[in-house]
C-alpha cells in the first residue's frame, strides 16, 4: 500500500495470498499458470478480468475448506489505482464541504493534505471541484487573495474542448472576486473569455458576465463601453430579475452622470427609486447617494441635502454580510464630506474601516484612511492622525498595491511636525513591503 492509501493490483493479489496463507499455483489453479500470477504480482503483466474471476473462485474454495470466511471480490482485485483515487477524491471533496463550515483550521488542513494528494493524479474533474471549493471557502472567510488563487488554479484546468456549463460557475466566481480586488482589466479579460468561452450558457450567465464588465468599464472611466454593454442585457434582465433590472438601470445613470448628461441621470434615478421598495436597502441607498451626488455636481445643494438626510435614515438597514457595505459607507461618507457635513462623514468612513477590514477589502480601506486622514488634519487631531497612520502600515502589506498618494501625504504631515521616528517607520515598512512584494504604487 502506498502512503496515500492507494494499493496497485499487484500488491492487492499479494497481500491477498499472504492474508489467506495461500500459494501461487493455489489460487492459479488449473485454468492459469503460476507464472501468470507471478508475472501479475510483479507488475509484469495486466490482471484480466478472466484471471481475477479465476483467483475469486480458487481463493474461496480454498477458504471454504478451511471455514475461512473472504470478502473480497473480482471488483475489489481489478480496482486500479486511478479508480481508487477517484474515490478517494470523493471522499475528500465530502470531508472539505464538511469542514467548510467550521472556523478553525480544520478544512485548510485537510486542503493541504487533499493537494499532496492530488499531486500524483491526473483527475482534472475532481481536482476542478476542490480547488472550486476552496475558492468558495475562502471567499465566504473573506481572503479574497487566496480566493481568487484557488479559482485560477480550476481556470486553469479547464480543458479547451469542454463544453460544460457547469464550469461558468468558476468564471462567474473569479469575476466577482476581482471586482471586489479591484482588479478590473483582470475582470474584464476573465469576462470577454467566458463568453467565448461558452457561446451557449444561458441568458442568464450571459447577462451576469455582460453586467460584470460594464462595472469594471464604469471604474476603468470608460463610461460609453460601459453603457453599450448594459444596453445589449436590459430585455434580458427585465425579463429575468427585476432588482437586478434596476440595479443595471442604476449603472446606465452612473454612466450619464460621468458623462454629465445630467438630466438623463437624475430620470433614471428618479425612476429607481420610484420603483424600488425601501425594503431593498442596498439598491435604494445606491440610487439615493447617485441622486446626491448628481444634485452636488448641478450646486443645488438643498436637493442634495435632502436626499442625504434620507440616507441617513435608511443606510443602517443594509445587511452586514454584504460585501459591498463598506463601499457604500465610504461613497455616502464622501458625498457628507462634500456637503461640509464632517462629524457625519468621520462617522460615516469610520463604519466603511471596519467593514473594510473585516472583509480585507484593502483598496477600500486605504481610501477610506486617506480621507478620514484630510478630515483630522482639520480637526488638528494628532492622535487620530497617528492611529491612522498605525492602520495603515498594519493594511499595507496585505494589499496588491500601495496607496502612494496617501504615503505622499502623511510624508508631508509628518516632514512638516519634524516628526523623524514616524518618518522612519513609514520608510522601514516601505523597505520592508518592496523587498517582499516587489515595487506596486498607484
Amino acid at each position: 500500500m502506498g502512503a496515500d492509501g492507494i494499493i496497485s493490483v499487484a500488491d492487492k493479489l499479494k497481500n491477498l495470498r499472504q492474508k489467506y496463507n495461500v500459494k501461487q499455483e493455489e489460487v492459479s489453479g488449473n485454468d492459469v499458470t503460476r507464472n501468470l500470477i507471478s508475472q501479475i504480482e510483479h507488475g509484469k503483466a495486466n490482471l484480466t478480468k478472466s484471471v481475477a474471476e479465476t483467483v475469486i473462485k480458487n481463493l474461496k474454495n480454498i477458504c471454504t475448506k478451511r471455514h475461512i470466511r473472504i470478502d473480497e471480490t473480482v471488483e475489489y482485485l481489478m480496482e486500479d489505482e486511478k479508480s481508487q483515487a477517484d474515490k478517494m477524491l470523493d471522499k475528500y471533496i465530502a470531508e472539505l464541504k464538511d469542514l467548510s463550515f467550521y472556523k478553525d483550521d480544520s478544512f485548510t488542513y485537510k486542503l493541504n493534505q487533499v493537494e499532496n494528494f492530488m499531486a500524483n493524479w491526473d483527475l482534472l474533474d475532481k481536482k476542478i471541484a476542490i480547488f472550486e471549493l476552496a475558492g468558495d471557502y475562502f471567499f465566504r472567510n473573506n481572503d479574497l487573495y487566496k480566493s481568487s488563487l484557488y479559482y485560477e488554479k480550476a481556470k486553469a484546468l479547464i480543458n479547451s474542448n469542454v463544453h460544460n456549463e457547469k464550469l461558468v460557475s468558476i468564471f462567474r466566481k473569479l469575476s466577482m472576486v476581482y471586482y471586489y480586488m479591484n482588479k478590473y482589466e483582470e475582470d474584464i479579460k476573465c469576462c470577454d473569455f467566458a463568453l467565448k468561452r461558452f457561446p451557449n450558457m444561458s441568458k442568464e450567465y450571459y447577462s451576469i458576465f455582460i453586467f460584470n464588465s460594464s462595472l469594471c468599464y464604469i471604474e476603468i472611466k470608460e463610461y460609453r463601453i460601459a453603457l453599450l454593454q448594459l444596453k445589449k442585457i436590459e430585455s434580458i434582465v427585465k425579463e429575468i430579475n427585476m432588482d437586478k433590472y434596476y440595479e443595471l438601470l442604476e449603472q446606465e445613470g452612473v454612466c450619464f452622470q460621468y458623462l454629465k448628461e445630467y438630466d438623463k441621470s437624475l430620470s433614471i434615478f428618479n425612476q429607481v427609486i420610484n420603483s424600488l421598495s425601501k425594503d431593498n436597502h442596498e439598491s435604494y441607498i445606491i440610487a439615493l447617494f447617485n441622486l446626491v451626488d448628481t444634485y452636488i455636481k448641478l450646486d443645488n445643494v438643498d436637493m442634495a441635502r435632502k436626499y442625504l438626510k434620507d440616507i441617513s435614515e435608511n443606510i443602517d438597514g443594509i445587511s452586514q454580510s454584504s460585501k459591498r457595505v463598506s463601499q457604500i459607507y465610504c461613497e455616502t461618507a464622501k458625498l457628507c464630506k462634500k456637503l461640509n457635513d464632517l462629524k457625519l462623514a468621520k462617522a460615516y468612513f469610520l463604519k466603511s474601516l471596519d467593514y473594510a477590514k473585516l472583509y480585507n477589502q484593502y483598496s477600500i480601506a486605504n481610501n477610506t484612511l486617506s480621507d478620514l486622514f484630510d478630515i483630522y488634519v482639520i480637526d488638528e487631531d494628532d492622535k487620530r492622525i497617528n492611529e491612522i497612520k498605525d492602520i495603515f502600515l498594519s493594511v499595507i502589506g496585505k494589499g496588491e498595491k500601495i496607496n502612494l498618494q496617501f504615503i505622499n501625504k502623511l510624508i508631508d504631515y509628518y516632514l512638516d511636525k519634524k516628526d523623524y521616528e514616524s518618518l522612519r517607520e513609514i520608510h522601514n515598512y516601505m523597505k520592508s513591503y518592496v523587498r517582499e512584494r516587489g515595487c506596486c504604487v498607484s
